[in-house]
C-alpha cells in the first residue's frame, strides 16, 4: 500500500521513475532471428526453427511417395509436396508452411553471418558462428539438387523411372533433416557457452533495428530504451 501512495504522490507531482534498460547486444539479435522470432515467418517463429519443420515435411512427403510407389500419380502428388515444402514457388499448393526450407536456410544463414559480423559480437561466437554457417551452405545447395529431382520425376512417365528419383529424394532429405539437426546442436551448444549468456530476446527488440546507410547496424529510435539505454 505505501509502495502504491508512493507512486500516486509522484504521478500526482508529475514526476516518474527512471528505469535502466540494458539492450541485447546486436550479435545477440541476429542470433535471436534464427532461432526465436523473425516476422514474415509463419507464426513469427526463428528461421532456423522454420528450416527444421519444412526439412521434416519435405522428408515425410518423400517417403510417402516412394510408398504410393504402385501408382505414379500418387507418387507425384507427394513429390509436388516436396517442391512446396522447399519452396512455394516451385508448388503453390501442399503441406508446407508456405515459408520454404530453401527461404529459411537463406534466411538463418544470413542472420548468424550478421551476428558474426558487428561490433559487439564476442569472440566466442565471432570465431564458433562461421563453422555453423559452414555447415548450413551444402544443405542449401541439397535443396536445390531435391526441387531438381522432384520436378524431373514429375515430368517423367516411366514409373520405374519416377520411383528410383523418389527413393533418391527420400534418402537425401532424410540425410539432409539429421544435417540440419546436427547443424542446430552446433548452434544450441555456442549459445549455451555464452558469456554473457545468451537469453530469449524480446520482440520489440527483435524487431527494432535496421541497417544504417554505413552498413551498421543500430536499434530504432522507436524502441524502448534505445535512445539512451533507458527510459522514463
Amino acid at each position: 500500500m505505501i509502495r502504491q501512495l508512493s507512486i500516486a504522490a509522484l504521478a500526482a507531482l508529475g514526476l516518474t521513475a527512471c528505469v535502466s534498460v540494458q539492450l541485447p547486444s546486436i550479435a545477440h539479435v541476429h542470433v535471436g532471428h534464427a532461432v526465436t522470432a523473425w516476422p514474415d515467418t509463419p507464426g513469427k517463429k526463428g528461421l532456423f526453427d522454420i528450416a527444421q519443420q519444412e526439412a521434416k515435411i519435405v522428408a515425410e512427403h518423400a517417403g510417402y511417395a516412394v510408398a504410393g510407389a504402385r501408382d505414379i500419380k500418387e507418387v507425384k502428388l507427394h513429390l509436388g509436396h516436396v517442391l512446396h515444402a522447399l519452396n512455394p514457388a516451385l508448388e503453390k499448393t501442399g503441406p508446407g508452411m508456405g515459408y520454404g526450407l530453401m527461404k529459411s536456410i537463406d534466411g538463418a544463414s544470413d542472420h548468424l553471418g550478421f551476428a558474426a559480423e558487428v561490433k559487439d559480437v564476442s569472440a566466442h561466437l565471432k570465431s564458433g558462428l562461421p563453422t555453423v554457417i559452414a555447415a548450413l551452405k551444402p544443405l542449401r545447395q541439397e535443396t536445390q539438387v531435391l526441387a531438381i529431382l522432384s520436378r524431373d520425376a514429375r515430368q517423367a512417365s516411366d514409373l520405374a523411372q519416377v520411383v528410383a528419383y523418389a527413393e533418391e529424394v527420400r534418402q537425401r532429405s532424410e540425410k539432409l533433416v539429421a544435417q540440419l539437426g546436427a547443424a542446430r546442436k552446433q548452434l544450441d551448444g555456442l549459445l549455451a557457452a555464452e558469456s554473457p549468456a545468451y537469453q530469449p530476446i524480446a520482440q520489440r527488440y527483435l524487431f527494432g533495428i535496421i541497417r544504417l546507410p554505413s552498413g551498421e547496424w543500430a536499434y530504432n529510435p522507436d524502441v524502448q530504451g534505445s535512445r539512451r539505454g533507458s527510459y522514463y
